[in-house]
């Protein structure tokens, strides 16, 4: 007898699809880290984000992704760029996660995914986290800014201007 059990719960945040050089671009624009700032992105896949994050602006980052051979890759593209010091990647549940050194976020997750998140990014936004989302926005939330990318939007979101109205 062979016993199915489901996923983890954010493996249905997202599906893994890669976030192009230029969304990356627009993101770090956006979200205008330091190296004083630590970065999370939560269902990072291979890490690219928080890889570029650390190679243009020093700053300290820490990727949640549930799928083993992502965390596989993840590590490996950290380590083969060099940033592992400033890098931090974590198996396990993005609903989970301690937030609580996260002083900006990066999602590029489906709006369901987004939703099972809201309590999570909430709670974040009360610590004082900006946070940058690729296509599609937090539902209830004003951006504060926004960029267009091949007709395909990344939001800034900074807690003192995007509360739900």
């Amino acid at each position: 007898m062979t016993l199915s059990l489901p996923p983890p719960t954010d493996a249905k945040l997202a599906p893994f699809t890669p976030s192009g050089e230029q969304v990356l671009v627009h993101a770090l624009d956006l979200l205008a880290l330091s190296p004083t700032d630590v970065l999370f992105d939560l269902g990072c896949g291979d890490a690219r984000m928080l890889v570029h994050a650390a190679e243009q602006t020093g700053a300290r980052g820490v990727g949640v992704e549930y799928n083993a051979e992502l965390v596989k890759r993840a590590l490996a593209h950290v380590e083969a760029r060099g940033v592992k010091d400033l890098v931090d990647i974590r198996h396990g549940d993005a609903l989970e996660v301690d937030l609580t050194t996260a002083t900006a976020m990066f999602l590029y997750l489906v709006p369901r995914g987004i939703q099972m998140l809201l309590p999570k990014l909430e709670e974040a936004r009360r610590l004082d986290v900006r946070f940058v989302t690729y296509m599609f926005s937090i539902p209830g939330w004003i951006p504060t800014d926004e960029r267009v990318y091949k007709g395909t939007k990344v939001y800034l979101y900074n807690p003192s201007a995007s509360a739900p109205h």
